[in-house]
């Protein structure tokens, strides 16, 4: 039977018995709810039961016959989705072939649903009726056994270890132009996951034909299956859709995107979320866009560059499908945000990759350059040009906003940025800064990487702030130094975080500091007194304790450099700075990194500890 086409029941009447394939049969045998309940029990089950199909994308409704009815899964999988706080839906479970659902409905007799049902690819079920099930368990009462142990393992792989069911296993690339159907990018990211010793494959329209069991069982051999659709609305790009967890659009970087937005099975967003979409870049640079790509961009989550001829995207977009994905992120702290620089160089000497990459103020310019994919030498020689040999925030004007003018500020980004727009960047970035408008932190994912670099170094009283829309945009470290939660909002994989923050030495003995003369104050500053502006920058980094408490609780690797003696104006000690981060980030890969094989596809890795480990 074709998976084309899931309206059908595949049995046929013999007298007034419902006869099944044999192949349903042997499938049933392996059920827990059916173990060791023997042939006579197979029977009166499958006399009770009704066999169909239902699209992927498609709401299992749950009245009429469905109401507190037990659903047997044959081939496919359910996704179980509940009302999240902002109104929408929430996948919480995944339940795969060979399981069951509306037991709790069953045995309570009640027939209200929380949670609503939708089937993650083309499905066949069994569904059985409570009077079915009680006359079943009445003749084979061992059925209500298996169905308790089935209940009581549920309950604790859900209590012990939260199952991960966020994670994607089929993934539909579909062209969004023509003459993308025979494109080789799906059959390169599956050879890079078999590098990276992952199972996967690749179904082309060849295979559109089979059955919804055989779909069944091939997935289940792989680890990720890959359904290339063939042109934009084929049967087999429809089935494509129906089967994925995910959906990638392709589509090439000099041509429109189309209009009309893609046609999805309903519920389909639901289970999958936004599509991405793969740009693909003929001429090797990632810096073109396609028309109308402003206009589309509410329609895919998230986009990915993949360049010509470029094995390091392919690698990294097979990382994203994995879930190794690496994550970057990067405090604020004026000066002390050097000692980002040593640190990258670390990891980068250990070999490993950054995928996705973001920061606030300093740590968002240090990044940016990573993004751009500097190396380390040219990230070090612009860094030197714009904070050592003339120091930015030296255009001194009539504080009526702020200390500076920050037209050198601005200048020097232009200069060193030019006019890239973070969605050209060719790996995913952004930096963050905060909202004096709604009192909320604004993230930077488009529009010109100056400005938004602009906004999120604008310390509160010495830069100017960045207008946006009518509100008034300053530094990120206001409210968000680290934004690792930002950054796990989108993550696949691993986060390393380095907060460069710390305890700097801003404090004074003198009681009535802040109540002195003027001339006082100017002899206390010689002799180190803390200034307007150490004052206002520190203000303006140092987040809040809440905050960085949460972050801890979401990185999985932390670096974080003492830097003693370096303050967020000494923008002369640059080199200490890269230094010390560099020493730091060495000394903990030393004491506490696991040598992996492979793990990022590039070679030998340094993978390192969970960040209990670093605090040891």
């Amino acid at each position: 039977m074709s998976a084309v086409n899931m309206a059908f029941i595949s049995s046929f009447k013999v007298g007034r018995e419902t006869v099944y394939p044999e192949s349903l049969r042997e499938r049933l045998r392996g059920f827990p709810l059916l173990a060791d309940v023997g042939e006579a029990a197979l029977r009166r089950l499958l006399s009770e039961a009704n066999w169909f199909g239902l699209p992927g994308g498609m709401l299992l409704k749950r009245d009429g016959e469905n109401d507190r009815a037990l659903f047997l899964v044959v081939t496919g999988s359910l996704g179980v989705f509940v009302d999240d706080e902002k109104g929408g839906k929430r996948l919480v479970a995944h339940i795969p072939a060979g399981e069951t659902v509306g037991e709790m409905s069953l045995i309570s007799g009640e027939d209200s649903h929380s949670a609503q049902l939708v089937a993650l690819r083309d499905t066949e079920l069994l569904r059985i009726s409570p009077e079915g099930f009680e006359s079943l368990i009445a003749r084979h009462p061992l059925v209500m056994m298996n169905l308790m142990r089935v209940l009581v393992k549920r309950l604790q792989e859900t209590t012990q270890r939260p199952a991960d069911v966020a994670r994607p296993k089929t993934f539909a690339m579909i062209p969004l132009q023509e003459g993308l159907g025979d494109e080789p990018i799906a059959r390169r990211i599956a050879s890079v996951l078999v590098q990276m010793g992952s199972k996967a494959a690749v179904l082309d329209a060849n295979s559109a034909e089979q059955s919804a069991e055989w779909f069944n069982a091939f997935e289940a051999a792989h680890d990720v299956v890959f359904y290339r659709g063939d042109a934009p609305d084929s049967a087999w790009t429809q089935l494509c859709l129906r089967q994925a967890d995910r959906i990638l659009l392709l589509a090439e970087s000099d041509k429109p995107l189309p209009l009309r937005p893609l046609d999805l099975p309903a519920f389909k967003e639901r289970a999958t979320g936004l599509p991405q979409l793969l740009l693909l870049h003929r001429s090797g640079r990632a810096d073109e866009l396609p028309e109308h790509f402003a206009l589309r961009s509410g329609l895919f989550e998230s986009h990915h560059h993949v360049r010509a001829h470029n094995m390091d995207d392919i690698r990294r977009l097979a990382r994203f499908i994995s879930g190794r994905a690496v994550g970057l992120v990067l405090a604020g702290g004026g000066a002390r945000g050097f000692a980002h620089i040593g640190v990258i160089k670390a990891l980068i000497e250990a070999k490993v990759p950054f995928d996705h990459l973001g920061g606030t103020s300093m740590g968002g310019i240090i990044a940016a350059g990573i993004a751009l994919e500097w190396n380390l030498d040219e990230l070090i020689a612009r860094m030197r040009d714009v904070f050592v040999k003339s120091n930015p925030l030296s255009d001194y004007t009539i504080p009526l906003i702020a200390l500076v003018r920050g037209k050198k500020v601005s200048n020097l980004l232009r200069e060193h940025f030019g006019d890239v727009r973070i969605e050209e960047m060719p790996r995913p970035f952004f930096c963050v800064s905060s909202d004096l408008t709604s009192g909320r932190i604004h993230v930077h994912r488009a529009g010109p990487l100056w400005r938004a670099l602009r906004a999120s170094v604008a310390l509160p009283g010495i830069l100017p702030p960045v207008t946006h829309h009518g509100h008034l945009l300053v530094d990120g470290g206001v409210m968000n130094n680290l934004p690792v939660d930002v950054m796990s909002q989108h993550a696949t994989g691993p986060i390393i975080a380095s907060d460069v923050t710390g305890e700097l030495d801003i404090r004074v003995t003198d009681e009535r500091y802040g109540e002195r003369p003027w001339w006082w104050l100017v002899w206390q500053r010689m002799r180190g007194t803390p200034s307007i502006l150490s004052i206002l920058m520190r203000s303006g980094t140092v987040g809040s304790e809440a905050q960085r408490r949460l972050v801890r609780d979401q990185v999985n690797y932390l670096f974080e450099p003492p830097l003693p003696d370096i303050g967020l104006r000494d923008w002369k000690k640059f080199d200490q700075a890269v230094a010390e981060g560099y020493e730091h980030a060495i000394s903990v890969i030393e004491k506490n990194g696991v040598p992996l094989t492979d793990v990022w596809a590039e070679g030998p890795a340094v993978m390192l500890p969970h960040k209990e480990a670093l605090a040891r």
